[in-house]
């Protein structure tokens, strides 16, 4: 009996952490942001500094400087990307947008045109809503101003910037103290278990460890997969702007929900109804290819990566995207990983039993 109560106990405090933690961390993240991204980027180069060390039969603060000047060089290179090519083809791209904003007017108008045929089979409040409702768009349409939203944006980025900097290099200061003395933390870590509690503990940590780079790993590559196709696709149609289009492909799939088709499909109507039929079946196919695509792989990455279906990572994401906004995106699978690592360390045993 004091075995099945002490097991008990023992769930339900795992179930308040579970409520709790993430809260705790919600709230704390922004005051600590440098300090966990580096901690989580430490781990993540932690496997690839114990293969140098063990294949190049070198010491560990060599691997670590190998490691971490690899990483710098990453971040500058493609930050350069970034700040050159990518950014031109977005302000070229709001520049075309602003210099066809009639041209999209006219569009909405006529098909308004055809939506009004069909609202005087409605109630005339429905009606009335509608119009409205296209009154306020089009207004807004007109007096959109995309250069001028760019120009404040790029004030605000540049007053920004000084902060940024010094984020930026209390990241890479912490990543690089933090990759020297990983085992110094895991082993002060460690110390505050007992010592038949610490190979629990060490399994929960490795799953969790791989659970989570496989996770951010399975994204990357989600992510790569969808970038690489929507880039060529837009290229094989001769869109212009082909880069930054596909990286507002990949940002809008990553959000809950919304995926590929929200981009591509209605691009692609427009298109046909603008008259240019290739362009708008292309995009309607490529939409389908993306989509086969990852349903195919989707299952199959997420499932080695880090064992969860594609359904539960999905629920998982849309919870906690309703939930904590972008950080729960991330947040939630990390918590559903970390409960199925507790009961293979067998540290929640408490099963239903009617």
């Amino acid at each position: 009996m004091k075995e099945y109560i002490q097991k008990v106990a023992v769930t339900l405090l795992v179930i308040l952490a579970f409520v709790f933690v993430p809260l705790f961390f919600y709230s704390i993240f922004p005051h600590f942001t440098p300090f966990i991204i580096a901690f989580l980027f430490a781990l993540l180069l932690e496997p690839f500094n114990l293969w140098m060390v063990k294949k190049l039969k070198i010491s560990w603060p060599i691997a670590v400087n190998i490691s971490y000047f690899l990483f710098f060089g990453g971040v500058i290179l493609l930050t350069y990307f970034l700040s050159t090519k990518l950014i031109r083809e977005v302000l070229e791209l709001m520049k075309y947008i602003q210099r066809n904003i009639p041209e999209i007017q006219t569009w909405f108008s006529d098909v308004f045109q055809q939506i009004h045929e069909f609202t005087l089979f409605l109630p005339p409040e429905m009606g009335m809503q509608i119009e409205q409702i296209y009154t306020n768009f089009m207004q807004q349409l007109s007096n959109l101003n995309l250069l001028s939203s760019l120009g404040a944006y790029t004030f605000n980025l540049t007053a920004a910037i000084p902060n940024f900097f010094i984020v930026m290099i209390i990241f890479f200061i912490s990543l690089y103290m933090m990759s020297l003395d990983l085992k110094k933390i895991k082993s002060k870590f460690f110390s505050f278990f007992k010592d038949t509690s610490k190979p629990k503990v060490e399994v929960v940590l490795s799953d969790l460890r791989n659970a989570t780079v496989g996770f951010l790993q399975a994204q990357v590559i989600l992510s790569t997969i969808t970038y690489l196709v929507s880039l060529s696709g837009l290229l094989i149609l001769g869109v212009r702007y082909a880069m930054a289009l596909a990286l507002l492909i990949v940002i809008v799939d990553i959000l809950p929900i919304l995926g590929t088709g929200s981009v591509l499909v209605p691009w692609g109507l427009f298109s046909m109804a603008l008259g240019d039929i290739f362009l708008g079946v292309g995009l309607i196919v490529l939409f389908l290819l993306i989509t086969v695509l990852r349903r195919i792989i989707e299952p199959k990455i997420l499932g080695v990566r880090i064992g969860l279906n594609a359904l539960t990572t999905l629920i998982c994401i849309w919870v906690g995207f309703k939930a904590m906004g972008i950080a729960g995106v991330f947040l939630f699978p990390l918590l559903l990983i970390l409960y199925k690592a507790l009961i293979k360390a067998k540290v929640i045993q408490f099963r239903v039993k009617i």
